[in-house]
Parts: C-alpha cells; sequence; structure tokens
C-alpha cells in the first residue's frame, strides 16, 4: 500500500504585473497570453495576419516587469565542490531512511548509507531496527580503516 501524503502550503503571491498596471490594453492582454512574447514579435503575428482574433499590436514604452522577471536564468551549479576532509574517514555523512512498507527476506526494514567526504565512496547497509546503528557504524569505520 503507498501513503499518499499531502501538505498544504501557505505561499504569498503577487498579483501580476501586466494585468495589474494595463489591464485595458490589448497588446498587454496578447503579451501575457503568448507566454511574454516580445512585443516586436506580437506585431509581426498582428502584420502578418497569423494569428485569428489579435488587434493591432504596437510596441509600448513600458518594460513588462513580470516578464523580465519569468526569463531570468538561475547561476549553475558548481562543477566542483570543495570537501571538508583532508583524509579518509576525515568527515562521514550518514542517513537512515524511514522504515519501509515492505520488508526483506530477512526482515529487514531500514537502510543505513555512509559516505565518505574524502574519498565520495558510499556503502549502504540493511538494518532491521535503529538501535542497530552504532554497531553497523563500528563494522563500517573497521573495514575502511583495513
Amino acid at each position: 500500500m503507498i501513503a499518499r501524503r499531502t501538505f498544504r502550503v501557505a505561499m504569498n503571491t503577487r498579483r501580476h504585473q501586466c494585468f495589474a498596471t494595463s489591464i485595458d490594453k490589448d497588446e498587454w492582454l496578447w503579451h501575457n497570453r503568448f507566454g511574454h512574447l516580445n512585443f516586436q514579435h506580437l506585431h509581426q503575428l498582428s502584420q502578418k495576419k497569423m494569428v485569428i482574433g489579435l488587434p493591432e499590436v504596437r510596441v509600448p514604452n513600458e518594460v513588462c516587469k513580470g516578464g523580465i522577471q519569468c526569463k531570468q536564468t538561475r547561476p549553475r551549479f558548481k562543477k566542483f565542490v570543495p570537501t571538508k576532509a583532508t583524509e579518509k574517514l576525515g568527515v562521514i555523512y550518514s542517513d537512515v531512511c524511514r522504515p519501509m512498507q515492505a520488508e526483506t527476506p530477512s526482515g529487514n526494514r531500514y537502510i543505513i548509507t555512509f559516505v565518505d567526504d574524502f574519498t565520495r565512496k558510499m556503502w549502504s547497509y540493511p538494518i532491521k531496527r535503529k538501535n542497530e546503528v552504532f554497531s553497523v557504524f563500528k563494522r563500517f569505520k573497521k573495514l575502511v580503516e583495513r
């Protein structure tokens, strides 16, 4: 059985700039309908009669702030992330997954993972109960130190 969890998110939203400032102008309405399309391209569409019902579009003097925000790009992720560790086993990240609904044939319901920051290697161990974490960590440490 799959648990379907939904969460309510409270968000503060603003009214869209294009409609808020110039709702009476057809240019802005069509600009918004076409996903903030450039006004020069809208003008070409209306001149060549490529869209039925599109009125004569003139390029306005105002700038669509909503369009600028929508078209901004985010910076790229760094290709290289510096490590905090200077030696093997210097920094270990660990995580225990929540109990799985179906257990393995040997009765394991959890998985614990260890990631060594220096070598970037990952190990995972199946466990039956959370109270086994420390003994599994000692086993992992012994394995890595060899």
